[in-house]
This record gives C-alpha cells, sequence and structure tokens, in this order.
C-alpha cells in the first residue's frame, strides 16, 4: 500500500474512529476491542500525522520547477509543452500524429480562441501567408481580437454561476447582473493579471490598505462591479439568519471549488469523507466571510433579495453609451407605438376581423378570464355557437366549425366551469349584472332562439347536428327553446311581437321572469328564417338557480343559436352569485385590440405575413418593456461591502462550527483561517487592520484573497492552468477541474502541470500567456483523423493526446456560427441582455406574473449568444438542446450528449429555418451563376475550407433537380448546416 492511499484509509479511519470505540465500550468485550483499536490509530497517526509537520502530498504541496524531458523524436517539438506530452506517449510506445492541414488551423483557431468562423477573406489571407510565423502571428491576432474575451467569458460564467435572474419562487430580476458579465469580458481581453483577478472578485472593496486615521476609501467602480461574482448564488425570499448561513456557505462552497479546486462544501456537516479537509475548516474559511453585508432591498420589492449600490460606469464611453442608449429606448418606443397602431389599423381592415362569441368567469378562485372566439358574429345573421369546457380550457364551434385561434382581454384560457361558482343564486338572460343578478351594462341587443346546456363536451360531429338533433342527445340539463317558451308542447306559443315575461326550462322547469314591463322582450323570427326567436333590446330575464341541474359539473357545453346586431360588449346567458358569474357574450370591439394582437401572435393566419408578426411584436415589445430597460441602464451593480462596525454598525459577529450544517446548533467558537491541508497548521489567519483599528470588520476578505492569489498557494495556478488546458482539449490534466481531491484521480501528466502553473506566476499571471503556449504547440496542432489501432487499443480516451480531439462545439458557438454564416451576425459588443425570439411563445409561459423575457425580433437579438438574457427558469431551447445551462451552481464542466433533438434543431429548428435563406442569398450574391462556384462558396462560407471533388459532383447533380436556383441553394445550405463538421471542432 501507498503511502498516500494508506493515508487516505488513515483518514477515513479516524473518522469513524469515534463512532467504533463508542460502540465498543458497550460491549462486554470492550477491553479486547480497545486493544485492537488503540495499535491501528496509533499506527494511523504515525504513518499519516496530523494538520501540523505533516509533509503534505499532491495537490497541497508546492509546485516544483520540472526538468524539461529529453524525448527521441525530437523533430516534433515546438515548444516545451511537447516534450512533457511526447514523454509519456514515448513511455507507452505511442508517436503523435502529424499536425493538421493549414485549413484545419486556421478554423480550429478561430472557433477556439473566439468561437466564431473564419471568413473566406482571413481563411485566404492565412493561406496566402507563407511567413514560417504566419501560424503564430496568427495565434497572436486572436488573442488580441476584442471577440477572444466574448468567448471565454462564457467558461468564466458558468463558473461563476451566472445568471440574469435570482432563481426560486417568481425567479425574480437581477437587473445590473449584467455589468458583471461585461466586465468579464473586458477583464479578459485586457488580459488582467489572474491574481488581480481574484483580489477583484473576492475584495475589491478591501484593496486598499489605510494607513492614517482617514475614513472609509472609496474602491474603484471596476471593483465593485467584480464583487458581484459573489452574489450569483441563486436567492429565495430571507428567513434570517438562517438565510445568511445559507448564502455564505455557498459563498464559501464557490470560492473553494472555483478557486483552489477543492469541494470544502463537502465539509459543511461532516470531515470530508476523502480529503483532508475537517469540518473546523470549512467554518474557518467561511468566517472569512462573517462581515459581508448586503445592500437592502428597494422599497416594493416583494421578492426581498437584497438590493444593489450606485456603481458608476467604468470602461472608456461607457457613460456616454448608456446615456444615448437610453435615448435610444425611449425614441423607438415612442416610434413603436405609432407603427404598432397603423399596422393594427392596416391590419383590421385588411382582415376585416371582429370578436365573435366569448365566454368569461369571474371572481372567487376564477380570477377574471375573459376568452372569445375570433369569428365575427355579430353582423345581424343567425350563427349556431358551441362552448364545451374541455381539458381545462375552452373549445369554441361556431357554426359547425372549430376555432383554432382565441383572443382574450383578460386572464387565460382556463376552461372554468359551472362547479366553481361557490355561491350560485341566479341565472339571467340579456344584461350583465356583475354577479349580482341585477341588470347593471352591457346589454345584449339580438335574438336568442336556442339555449341549451350539457354535462359533457360535444364532440366534433355532434356540433354539425341541428338543434333539434341536438336536442335529442345525452346529457342535456337545461334548454330554453322560443318556439316553446312554457316548455309545454300542448299549449301554444305566442303571437309574434308578444311580450315575454318569463321563459321556462324544458328540462327542470327553472323559470326565467321580468315583471317590469320596460324589461321585457318581446318574440319574434331569426333574420331571414322562421325560427321563432325572443329579441332582446335593453331587455332582461332572471330567474333563481337553485333547481339547476348544471351547476355541480366541472365539464360541459353550452350551446347558443342567435343573431346579433351589437357594436359594443353585450351579455347574453350568466349564471352566479355574490359577485362571481360565469357568462356568455358578444364583443365586436374586443378584437380591435386583444382579439386582432393574438391573431398576430397566433402565428396561423395565413393573412399576416410572418415579416408584419415580427414587426408588430417587436414594436409592443419596445413599449411593454421599456421601463424594465431603462432600470438596467442605472448604473448601479449587485455587489456588496464589509460591515462598518461600532458605532455604526454592529460588530465582528462570533463565528462557529455548526453542527451537522445546521445553522441554529452551534458548536465549537472559531477564528478565520486557511485550510490546514494546505497551510500546514490550523492557527488562525493573519488579518491586517487599519492602523488605528477604526474599521475592525474591514479585511477579512483581503486575507482570504490575497492567500487564494499568493504565488505560493500550492493550488490557486495548478487550478486555473488545468481549466485552460481542458477548455482547449476537452479534458483537463486533472479530469475534475473543480475537484483536485482524492477523488480526482490525480493528473495525467503531473510534471507539465506544475510547468504550466510557474509559468502562468512567471509570466505575471498572464492567462493569455498560457494560450499563447498551449496553441503554439505541436500537441495542439495535430491532426485529429488518425489511423494508429496502436494508440487506440492501448489509450482509446486519448488521455496521453496522442491526436488532436475532436469535441463538439459549445452551444453558443452553435448559434453563432448559424449566424455568422449567415451573414447576419450582429457584432456589437458589451451592453444590456438580449432577447432573441423563442419558439412557441414559451416566454409567456414560464413566468411567475408577467414575463420578463422583451423579445427582440431585429438586430439586437441577433448579438452573440454571451449577451443571451439568462433566466433561470428559462433556458433558450436551442441552448439547452446543445447542453447549455442556465446555472443554479457553478459549472467546472458541462455535459456532451448527443440526441435526436439536436438534428432536429439544425434541419427545421426556428432559428435555422429563419437564417437559411439569409445564408443561401449571401451565396448567390457573392458568386456566380454557375452551379459549381455557388456550392464552392457555401462550403467555403459554412467549413471554411474548399469543397471536395465528390462534395462538387454530388452536390451539383442534387442542384440540378431544381428550377429554382434559390430554392436549390436553400436546401444545399441546410445540408451544411447540418453537416458534422459545422458542430464539431477538429
Amino acid at each position: 500500500m501507498s503511502s498516500n492511499l494508506f493515508c487516505k484509509a488513515g483518514h477515513i479511519f479516524r473518522y469513524n474512529a469515534g463512532l467504533i470505540l463508542g460502540r465498543a465500550l458497550i460491549s462486554s468485550k470492550v477491553i479486547v476491542v480497545v486493544s485492537l483499536i488503540l495499535p491501528l490509530m496509533c499506527v494511523t497517526f504515525l504513518l499519516c500525522g496530523n494538520a501540523q509537520g505533516q509533509e503534505k502530498n499532491w495537490p497541497y504541496s508546492a509546485p516544483v520547477h520540472p526538468k524539461v524531458p529529453t524525448v527521441n523524436l525530437k523533430r516534433w517539438l515546438a515548444n516545451d509543452i511537447d516534450a512533457f506530452i511526447l514523454k509519456k506517449m514515448e513511455s507507452k510506445q505511442m508517436v503523435p500524429a502529424e499536425v493538421a492541414k493549414t485549413s484545419t488551423l486556421v478554423r480550429r483557431l478561430y472557433l477556439d480562441l473566439i468561437g466564431l468562423p473564419p471568413t473566406a477573406e482571413e481563411c485566404d489571407e492565412f493561406l496566402e501567408d507563407q511567413s514560417p510565423d504566419a501560424y503564430s502571428n496568427l495565434v497572436d491576432k486572436l488573442l488580441n481580437d476584442s471577440r477572444f474575451g466574448e468567448h471565454w467569458a462564457r467558461y468564466w460564467l458558468d463558473l461563476a454561476r451566472y445568471a440574469d435572474t435570482a432563481g426560486y419562487e417568481g425567479d425574480p430580476d437581477l437587473p445590473y447582473a449584467w455589468r458583471y458579465r461585461d466586465y468579464v469580458i473586458d477583464s479578459l481581453n485586457r488580459d488582467k493579471p489572474y491574481d488581480q483577478f481574484i483580489r477583484e472578485q473576492l475584495a475589491g472593496d478591501e484593496l486598499y490598505d489605510i494607513t492614517e486615521a482617514s475614513e472609509l476609501p472609496n474602491p474603484p467602480a471596476e471593483n465593485l462591479v467584480a464583487l458581484t461574482f459573489l452574489r450569483l448564488a441563486p436567492f429565495t425570499e430571507p428567513r434570517g439568519d438562517e438565510t445568511r448561513h445559507e448564502m455564505l456557505s455557498e459563498m464559501t462552497s464557490t470560492v473553494a471549488s472555483v478557486f483552489l479546486g477543492l469541494t470544502v462544501g463537502c465539509a459543511k456537516c461532516h470531515d470530508h469523507k476523502y480529503d483532508s479537509i475537517p469540518t473546523k475548516d470549512f467554518y474557518r474559511m467561511k468566517a472569512f466571510f462573517a462581515t459581508v453585508q448586503i445592500p437592502p432591498p428597494v422599497r416594493g420589492d416583494i421578492f426581498q433579495i437584497g438590493g444593489s449600490a450606485s456603481v458608476e460606469y467604468y470602461r472608456d464611453g461607457a457613460t456616454d453609451w448608456a446615456k444615448a442608449e437610453r435615448e435610444t429606448l425611449r425614441s423607438d418606443a415612442a416610434k413603436a407605438a405609432t407603427k404598432r397602431a397603423e399596422l393594427l389599423a392596416e391590419l383590421h381592415e385588411r382582415l376585416g376581423l371582429n370578436a365573435g362569441f366569448g365566454i368569461q368567469a369571474y371572481g372567487g378562485e376564477f380570477g377574471n378570464d375573459y376568452v372569445f372566439d375570433v369569428k365575427p358574429v355579430a353582423d345581424n345573421k343567425p350563427h349556431w355557437v358551441i362552448v364545451n369546457a374541455v381539458n381545462h380550457s375552452w373549445q369554441y364551434y361556431t357554426d359547425s366549425r372549430l376555432s383554432d385561434q382565441q383572443g382574450s382581454l383578460s386572464g387565460s384560457n382556463a376552461g372554468h366551469w359551472y362547479n366553481g361558482i361557490e355561491n350560485p343564486r341566479y341565472l339571467s338572460v340579456g344584461a350583465g349584472t356583475g354577479g349580482t343578478g341585477q341588470p347593471t351594462e352591457s346589454n345584449f341587443n339580438g335574438k336568442i332562439a336556442q339555449i341549451l346546456v350539457f354535462n359533457r363536451p360535444l364532440s366534433t360531429e355532434e356540433a354539425g347536428l341541428g338543434f333539434e338533433k341536438l336536442a335529442r342527445l345525452e346529457g342535456l340539463q337545461y334548454w330554453l327553446d322560443a318556439s316553446d317558451l312554457d316548455a309545454n308542447p300542448e299549449t301554444a306559443n305566442p303571437t309574434a311581437d308578444s311580450t315575454v315575461a318569463s321563459w321556462t326550462d324544458k328540462i327542470s322547469g327553472v323559470v326565467i321572469s321580468q315583471m317590469d314591463e320596460e324589461l321585457q322582450p318581446k318574440l319574434g323570427v331569426l333574420p331571414d328564417t322562421q325560427i321563432p326567436a325572443v329579441e332582446f333590446d335593453d331587455d332582461f330575464l332572471v330567474g333563481d338557480s337553485a333547481q339547476l341541474l348544471f351547476l355541480k359539473n366541472k365539464t360541459g357545453s353550452i350551446v347558443t343559436f342567435f343573431s346579433s346586431s351589437d357594436d359594443d360588449e353585450s351579455y347574453i346567458f350568466e349564471v352566479g352569485g355574490n359577485g362571481q358569474f360565469v357568462a356568455t357574450f358578444v364583443n365586436p370591439t374586443a378584437a380591435g385590440a386583444g382579439g386582432l394582437e393574438t391573431a398576430i401572435a397566433d402565428g396561423t393566419d395565413q393573412r399576416i405575413t410572418e415579416e408584419e408578426r415580427r414587426q408588430f411584436l417587436h414594436w409592443k415589445n419596445e413599449e411593454q418593456f421599456l421601463p424594465q430597460q431603462l432600470k438596467r441602464l442605472t448604473p448601479r451593480a449587485m455587489t456588496l461591502r464589509h460591515s462598518f462596525g461600532p458605532p455604526y454598525e454592529p460588530g465582528v459577529p462570533a463565528s462557529y462550527v455548526m453542527i451537522r450544517g445546521e445553522w441554529d446548533n452551534l458548536g465549537e467558537m472559531i477564528e478565520p483561517g486557511f485550510l490546514s491541508a494546505m497551510s500546514g497548521q490550523a492557527e488562525p489567519a493573519e488579518i491586517r487592520l487599519d492602523t488605528f483599528k477604526r474599521w475592525p470588520t474591514r479585511s477579512r476578505r483581503k486575507a482570504l484573497a490575497d492567500w487564494i492569489a499568493s504565488p505560493d498557494n500550492s493550488l490557486t495556478a495548478r487550478v486555473i492552468v488545468n481549466r485552460l488546458w481542458y477548455w482547449h482539449f476537452g479534458r483537463g490534466i486533472v479530469e475534475t477541474p473543480s475537484d483536485f481531491g482524492a477523488l480526482s484521480g490525480g493528473p495525467s501528466h503531473e510534471k507539465l502541470l506544475d510547468f504550466l502553473a510557474l509559468k502562468l506566476i512567471e509570466n505575471k499571471w498572464s492567462l493569455k500567456s498560457i494560450h499563447r503556449l498551449i496553441c503554439n504547440s505541436n500537441t495542439y496542432k495535430q491532426q485529429s483523423s488518425v489511423e494508429n489501432a496502436f494508440a487506440e487499443k492501448e489509450d482509446p480516451g486519448n488521455r496521453y493526446l496522442w491526436k488532436y480531439p475532436v469535441r463538439r462545439l459549445g452551444a453558443e458557438v452553435v448559434r453563432d456560427r448559424i449566424l455568422a454564416v449567415s451573414g447576419r451576425l450582429n457584432l456589437e459588443q458589451f451592453g444590456l441582455p438580449i432577447f432573441p425570439p423563442l419558439p412557441g411563445g414559451i416566454e409567456n409561459r414560464v413566468k411567475y406574473s408577467r414575463s420578463k423575457w422583451a423579445t427582440q425580433y431585429n438586430e439586437k437579438g441577433r448579438k452573440r449568444s454571451i449577451y443571451i438574457y439568462q433566466q433561470r427558469t428559462l433556458n433558450m431551447p436551442l441552448l439547452q438542446t446543445f447542453d447549455a445551462p442556465v446555472c443554479d451552481e457553478s459549472r467546472p464542466r458541462r455535459r456532451m450528449s448527443t440526441t435526436a433533438l439536436q438534428a432536429l434543431a439544425m434541419y427545421n429548428g426556428p432559428l435555422v429555418t429563419t437564417e437559411v435563406p439569409h445564408f443561401a442569398r449571401r451565396v448567390l450574391d457573392v458568386s456566380d451563376k454557375s452551379a459549381e462556384n455557388r456550392i464552392k462558396m457555401a462550403v467555403k462560407l459554412a467549413l471554411s475550407r474548399e469543397a471536395t471533388d465528390e462534395e462538387l459532383t454530388r452536390f451539383s447533380e442534387y442542384y440540378e433537380t431544381f428550377d429554382d436556383s434559390q430554392e436549390a441553394m436553400i436546401s444545399i445550405c441546410r445540408v451544411l448546416y447540418n453537416s458534422s463538421e459545422f458542430l464539431y471542432l477538429d
């Protein structure tokens, strides 16, 4: 057994020794058991030692400058990285792959370093450059490209659990989180030293020492934005000390995993099961955050998730940009209102669209759901309307035809029915009563021949029957028939123009009546027919609902045979009581706004073009979401600070070990301290206060940040260079980037990892220096398509990098590449979150009170994916399909799935369907009319290389099967979008 393995076993033994001994003492054989346990414990402690004085093993031992290995295949070496990689390969009798083709390398560099494909011109420029430094110059060019930060920031944001909403109930907006995203992009582009990057995010408000009796300095705005890192965890409503404990514990776990690559959070409730991290160390580290203060929420914030602080813009030109952006938003919203009204008027005239028959459920648990069919019925002609309550929604048949779209002036289509009326008191016909049973508004002007109520929904076949056959169907529970007002077939019906004082239900005998002669309707016929109908003209009939048979139904159907000449809202048949009711109505004016807007949003009416639909929805969103966007432009940040301490605020709170992680189960009092496995001791950390100790709560996080960012820290540099390696090759030297502990399996190339870590420190923590070293190595430049049976057998997972590892592009790169190839990617940098169109209106289904997704149908919605609004309860389906998370915790690695949904998304998903015609048009615009040249250009744009002879032949044959060149190129471009080469980095 190795000493490391023995120590691991010893650690587990020590963890359980107390439990074993406790049980043994109960036994009658206690002396025998103790005699066995104590020698084992002594051996274990002698071999492993304790936190103080033991020799630290990897990864807790400091990196050592390794000697660059000597290898046999010296001609393959481009830099020292290759020597370490090749040494391992040679020890396994493996050989590396040859350098990839130039066209492959240029595509690889662009997609890997800036996340975008090279243009045809950029490919040609590189291929024509014959200088020996062409490749290294391209590496430098891309590292200095401002798009570099946009691409690589995504990896860091995954670690930082970045999102624009807080998650949990209501998923409230974090309106200023986007400034942290821009901070990361800007920091990476400027190659900010990584140690400074760490300090700013952990202690940006404490970095300046106070050496005299003066007030606190104002931290730089950039540092305050950086502190958003500590605020990005999902957050629910506060529960006092319990929530604070959860928040500080999450900070501790995240900081340890992101910067140190250790799962310190596993020691929150008990000693770490596998690593040398006792519970006490978790709480010693947590104590560094004990003085954290979060700004209080703004008044009126029902979620109470914590507020923000005023933080000015700091990047050059950002203040002017924000001012211009506010003016543009206000101006666009004002113009949008006018444009939207003009389009509504045009469509209303073109479609002749009026609202049809509707139903409203109001009061009590109903809320106010007001939904109508969009087929017009207020034309003084006979109409036959059926409303079914089925599957928790209302379904309409107008003149026997099923409606495929409804409008709403309030609420949603919830399908409420009569059993939801809590205290039914009345039923009425002819006017709205507001749940009182007395006519108050919206009188009906028209004629009613039949009203039938069934205890079940009617089928499509039944909806086509006439009322005579309907009346014989099973389930009829209420029937008003104008040809038999008293429900007695043996008595004659009144003559035409007779007043109608009462009307009797033919099923249960319930009577509706009117004693006031001024409110009594008269008998007539439906227009252009001889069918008897009761004519209402500001008239009203009402009755007691006690004997109604349908009041207990959870589902059913209302059938109304009528005509209407109304030009505004008018109620027909209402049942209710105590302010609650279910009523049918006609409202021709509803479709002037809500109904027509519903038809536009529905997208099924072919008379409305897709472009008109997009324009309308874009203008609507510019108005609706203007306040939300203006709020985001306020110069504020989701930052935090330390407590000011006495006499202004409470002093430094005492910190305790919390037994079993329970916030109200306090154990031993502790002081802030560093991890004992790394520091070699368990003494409290030295926290340097200001000279006169005016601010006793300050500098705790600075002490922690300085320790983490120290070149003497054994893990920090190792962890970040391992992350860079992982992001370049798809696999880290340590396979688990946020766990360097016992379960990591250790490094595949330990000496290389130390070499890179020390190089980072020597280069003043420049991350770009490591990128440059990796990208200029022959390890990175290898071919990916290699036949090597021996290597495949010895190292099927390519752990030793005997070829370049093919991997699928990240979700954001897939989307950005689709837009870049179509020529419609908006390269505007920084700024507010964007809201690309989502399929199926899902943004309106995932919400608390109202949607936060301000869909942008213009070029704003086509910015790079790094800028997409990260809503924790709503991930953009395309990105989710390709495994992009919306982070609820730090994500060191993304899964890489292969599913049928990915193929469907690339073949006929909304984004590809929208962009492929633009891709085809771009090809046609920049190439001549020959099929061969068009195919060459399409392949070059999509795949950043020349088309092969086989591709030219087969695509040309396919091209000739089309009569229309535009359709031919659309189909070919769709195939290119769907090629594996488009989705993979090779």
